[in-house]
C-alpha cells in the first residue's frame, strides 16, 4: 500500500513532466506547422461557439457521438478565448493521468525520455481526445472501487468511442491469466491481436456503415503503416513473450497487453489498417513491460528504442542530419 507522501511525489512528477512536455517545448515550431488535427478541434470550438448545431441523432448515434467530448469543446469555447492554449490543457491533463499510472511502475528517467517520440508527440499534443480517454481508463484501473471505475470507464467512452477495445482486451488478457499457462497465454495474446486487425479490417466498417457512424469508411483514406515501421514493434513483443520475468499476475496481464496491440500494429501493417495509433495510446505500458526483461536485454531493448525514436524524429521533421 502506497504512503501518502509516495502518492503525492508520482503526481508531483506528473504535473512537472506535463508542464514541460505540453507548455514548454515548442512542438509546433519545431514540426514547422500546425497539427492537423488541432486545426480541426479549433474549427469544430469555433462553430460551436458561434452557435453552430450539429445534426440530430438517434440515441445510439448520439452514444457513438461521444457527448462527454462535445461538451468539453462546448466548454472550451465559451471558457477560453485561444482555444489552442485551451486544447493544451486537455493534454496537460491527458499526460498528468497518464504520468499518475507509470511514474509508480517504471524508472522516471526511462519513461521522460522514451516518450520524446512522434507517436507520443502526435498523441499527446494532437490527438487529444483518445489520449484524454484512456489515461481516465488508467486512473480506473488504480482505483478499487468498482462503481468509480464503472463510472470512470463510461466518461472515456463517451469522450473516444474505442476504448471498449482498449477495455475488452484486458478482461480477456485478465480471464486467461490464471488459467493457462505462459506459452499459451501469449499465443491467446496474439489470437486476440490477429482477430482484431481482421474485424478492423472486414467487419468494422460495415457494422459503423449500418449505425450510420461519421467514422465509417475511415479505413480506406486513412493508410497503414509500412511492415518495416511495424516490425520493430513486433521484435519488441517476441522479447517480452520470451523473455520477461514477473513477480505478481498484474505485470503478466500489463506484458500481454503490450504484446497484443505491438502484434496487432504488426498485423495492421500487413492487411493496409491504420494501427499505429494503438501503439502510442498504451506506449507507457511497452515501457513498463519492457521492464520485465532480464538487465541486460531490458537495457538493450531501452537503447533500440531510444535510437529507434531518433529515426522517427528525422523522418517526422524532414532532418538530413541524422
Amino acid at each position: 500500500m502506497e504512503s501518502t507522501k509516495q502518492y503525492n511525489y508520482y503526481w508531483t512528477w506528473a504535473f512537472v513532466y506535463a508542464t514541460i512536455y505540453v507548455f514548454l517545448i515548442p512542438w509546433v515550431d519545431i514540426l514547422g506547422r500546425e497539427f492537423a488535427d488541432t486545426a480541426n478541434y479549433i474549427f469544430r470550438i469555433t462553430y460551436m461557439k458561434e452557435g453552430g448545431k450539429e445534426a440530430e441523432l438517434s440515441i445510439i448515434k448520439m452514444v457513438l457521438d461521444e457527448p462527454v467530448w462535445k461538451g468539453i469543446i462546448f466548454i472550451l469555447g465559451i471558457s477560453f478565448e485561444d482555444f489552442r492554449f485551451a486544447l493544451y490543457i486537455i493534454s496537460f491533463v491527458a499526460l498528468v493521468l497518464y504520468g499518475s499510472f507509470f511514474f509508480r511502475r517504471v524508472e522516471s528517467y526511462v519513461v521522460m525520455i522514451l516518450l520524446l517520440n512522434p507517436m507520443s508527440v502526435n498523441l499527446f499534443i494532437e490527438q487529444v481526445r483518445i489520449s484524454l480517454a484512456f489515461g481516465i481508463l488508467l486512473v480506473a484501473y488504480d482505483i478499487s472501487s468498482k462503481r468509480t471505475q464503472l463510472f470512470l470507464a463510461s466518461i472515456a467512452f463517451f469522450i473516444h468511442a474505442s476504448m471498449p477495445i482498449f477495455i475488452g482486451v484486458y478482461y480477456i488478457l485478465h480471464y486467461y491469466n490464471n488459467r493457462v499457462e505462459a506459452h499459451k497465454y501469449y499465443l491467446i495474446a496474439l489470437g486476440i491481436a490477429l482477430g482484431m486487425a481482421l474485424f478492423m479490417k472486414f467487419g468494422l466498417d460495415a457494422i459503423l456503415t449500418a449505425l450510420g457512424d461519421r467514422h465509417a469508411g475511415y479505413g480506406d483514406i486513412s493508410a497503414g503503416s509500412s511492415l518495416s515501421y511495424s516490425m520493430s514493434w513486433f521484435m519488441i513483443a517476441i522479447a517480452i513473450a520470451v523473455f520477461a520475468d514477473f513477480q505478481n499476475s498484474e505485470q503478466r496481464v500489463l506484458a500481454g497487453y503490450a504484446i497484443v496491440f505491438m502484434t496487432f500494429f504488426f498485423f495492421g501493417s500487413i492487411l493496409g489498417i491504420y494501427a499505429q495509433r494503438y501503439v502510442a495510446v498504451i506506449m507507457p505500458l511497452i515501457i513498463i513491460a519492457i521492464g520485465y526483461l532480464p538487465r541486460h536485454i531490458k537495457q538493450g531493448t531501452y537503447l533500440f528504442m531510444f535510437a529507434y525514436n531518433l529515426f522517427m524524429f528525422k523522418y517526422w521533421l524532414q532532418l538530413t542530419l541524422i
